[in-house]
């Protein structure tokens, strides 16, 4: 323990004297929060609208009903010549045929922005399902009633940005420490190889839970997302998650040999958390062509974690298999660090 709370403390004030990268492993997460919470947003409004043909005040109020999903034109579109320029043009998403006793006829919607289109589309077939009383099923929505986009996207958010820093920031910081020729100091300490792994991984745990602290006061405090499960199982499976990820990066740290390769290797494994998660798409959408690839990557595991503790208030018993996953991950990622850097110095 003496060994390895030395190996700390020298890792935390190397941290503390390279600013830029400390800088950048706060701040960071926080700045990309505040970006992808506000532009990475399935709330489509204020879709520009046109009525074609004829002026109708019966659909301009049906629409005003939407809450603000149209925004309808004062000026009429002549014909549907017209209305089709206007929509290839960009300058219109919707146009409204209305006939001559002001109901409407026809609707064209522009397919290249796809969810405006899918927005406007649904929209669309509950108000011409409500306008023909058609027999409705009750529907209840849980956990997320008013379908917010910021209460998907903000827990989401914080895994990606937590592996972020875990694989990336890691990764760079270890190849940074070789190329400085420190790392080769420390092989010929007595400290161990899995002393050596685990006093290099505490650190940027630390600053991780740093940045978990301030992306959760974010996420409740600007974007209002509710927290209803425990915090402190949210803790506790958030560091089984960094565990995994941080390791990811000591194991970049040992494949790549100088800082160039070690981003471009972080960004061959961060790319796919993103786009075979579960974070933007369903997975049930993802083709079993490399929907087996999903199953290998911690966020995978940590997203119904983190989203049913805030949206669910899930608790243990839901999701143990999750995070035994993430605990067999951390495991097997730092033995596999551990190991390379044996076989480096063999």
């Amino acid at each position: 323990m003496l060994r390895l709370s030395a190996l700390v403390r020298k890792e935390f004030l190397q941290l503390r004297r390279d600013r830029r990268t400390l800088g950048l492993i706060v701040g960071m997460p926080v700045v990309l929060l505040l970006v992808f919470g506000y532009a990475a947003s399935f709330d489509v409004k204020h879709l520009q609208t046109e009525l074609v043909g004829h002026d109708s005040p019966a659909v301009r109020a049906a629409l005003a009903s939407t809450g603000g999903t149209f925004t309808v034109a004062r000026r009429i579109a002549p014909n549907v010549a017209a209305a089709r320029a206007d929509l290839a043009h960009g300058s219109t998403l919707v146009a409204i045929v209305v006939g001559a006793d002001g109901r409407p006829r026809s609707a064209l919607v522009d397919g290249s922005q796809l969810l405006a289109a899918s927005t406007a589309l649904r929209t669309l077939a509950r108000l011409a399902a409500g306008a023909s009383r058609a027999p409705q099923l009750p529907t209840t929505t849980l956990y997320n009633p008013s379908l917010r986009s910021a209460n998907y996207m903000v827990p989401g958010l914080i895994g990606f940005l937590l592996v972020q820093v875990g694989v990336m920031i890691t990764s760079l910081g270890i190849v940074r420490e070789r190329e400085r020729g420190t790392l080769e100091q420390l092989m010929i300490t007595p400290l161990s190889r899995l002393e050596l792994m685990v006093g290099k991984i505490i650190p940027y745990l630390a600053i991780a839970f740093l940045d978990l602290v301030l992306i959760l006061a974010m996420g409740l405090l600007v974007f209002g997302v509710p927290l209803r499960g425990s915090v402190p199982l949210l803790l506790v499976l958030t560091a089984l998650f960094l565990a995994s990820t941080v390791a990811i990066g000591l194991l970049v740290s040992t494949v790549a040999q100088n800082q160039q390769q070690a981003m471009q290797t972080a960004m061959f494994i961060i790319v796919p958390q993103i786009l075979l998660s579960g974070f933007v798409f369903p997975l049930a959408s993802i083709p079993w062509g490399v929907r087996w690839i999903s199953y290998g990557l911690p966020l995978t595991y940590f997203l119904p974690i983190v989203r049913g503790i805030f949206l669910k208030g899930s608790g243990l018993g839901d999701l143990w298999p999750q995070a035994l996953v993430l605990l067999g991950m951390a495991v097997a990622f730092i033995g596999l660090a551990t190991s390379r850097f044996s076989k480096q110095l063999g």
